[in-house]
């Protein structure tokens, strides 16, 4: 397991999650991602900062490799972590794991912060870094 990815929720498969196949549909994995990603900027302050001032992130690419199909019921562990940080953008990883501990998918996301009142890319803000520093080293 790789130990960026240090928060996790668990999400229960829902029974209308599933596809004609009767597995998940692929597109409730991007969905979990969300989710966990939603948890993880909270934590590191993005969401007070676009409440406070309009700046947040957008996201600018995401990427899925599906490992195993997922048969309901299931309890998924969702996992996110930053594996890079760059001068505008930081990189997401992601992966989800069934209950045999068994990799169904991995992915990643770039987050690129953006003003949202001037509509343009801006440098991470040191408040985010530190946020990002904190939780990868305490969670």
């Amino acid at each position: 397991m790789d130990p960026r990815l240090v928060l996790r929720i668990d999400v229960p498969v829902a029974w209308g999650e599933q596809d004609l196949f009767g597995h998940l549909n692929n597109v409730v994995f991007l969905r979990y991602f969300e989710s966990v990603r939603m948890y993880y900027l909270e934590r590191i302050g993005v969401l007070d900062l676009y409440r406070d001032a309009n700046i947040g992130v957008i996201l600018a690419h995401t990427a899925i490799d599906f490992r195993k199909p997922v048969i309901w019921p299931q309890t998924l562990a969702v996992r996110t972590g930053t594996t890079r940080i760059g001068n505008t953008s930081f990189t997401l990883g992601y992966t989800i794991h069934d209950e045999a501990d068994d990799l169904v998918a991995e992915g990643n996301s770039v987050q690129v912060m953006y003003d949202y009142g001037k509509g343009a890319k801006l440098t991470l803000p040191m408040p985010v870094l530190e946020a990002i520093a904190r939780i990868q080293r305490h969670a």
